[in-house]
């Protein structure tokens, strides 16, 4: 499989798999890949469409195997055993390449408001300026 190839595959399944959890998400109080972020001077993300909803990566690091054999048409899947070092012949005529690909989405995961009643564990520091 060429690099484009591989690129573009890998690209549009990731795309895939993130329209597929919106979809399956919707109405759930969880959004994924939000749009309208803001990022405070810390690097933390909010949704300030959604009253300054804390916003945080999921960060997905997987070993993806693309096997090209001879006579068939090449693909890619995620890798489920152990990697392991050296080399296996194999009778076949294929070649084998594994890599790793990680990525970030952004969620903002499902809220509730707070109850009633609950006390902060520690006390706000409240800074005011008298004009």
């Amino acid at each position: 499989m060429e690099l484009k190839e591989f690129i573009k595959t890998t690209i549009t399944q990731i795309s895939q798999g993130i329209i597929e959890a919106q979809e399956e998400l919707n109405g759930n109080d969880m959004i994924v890949n939000p749009s309208g972020l803001a990022t405070n001077s810390n690097g933390d993300k909010y949704l300030r469409t959604d009253g300054w909803r804390y916003v945080q990566n999921i960060e997905i690091n997987v070993g993806v195997t693309a096997i090209e054999k001879e006579g068939e048409k090449a693909g890619i899947g995620i890798v489920t055993g152990i990697l392991s070092g050296g080399a296996q012949a194999s009778s076949d005529n294929s070649n084998q390449t594994v890599s790793t690909i990680r990525f970030d989405i952004p969620v903002a995961l499902p809220s509730s408001p707070t109850p009633k009643g609950h006390k902060a564990s520690r006390p706000a520091s409240i800074k005011s300026t008298v004009i």
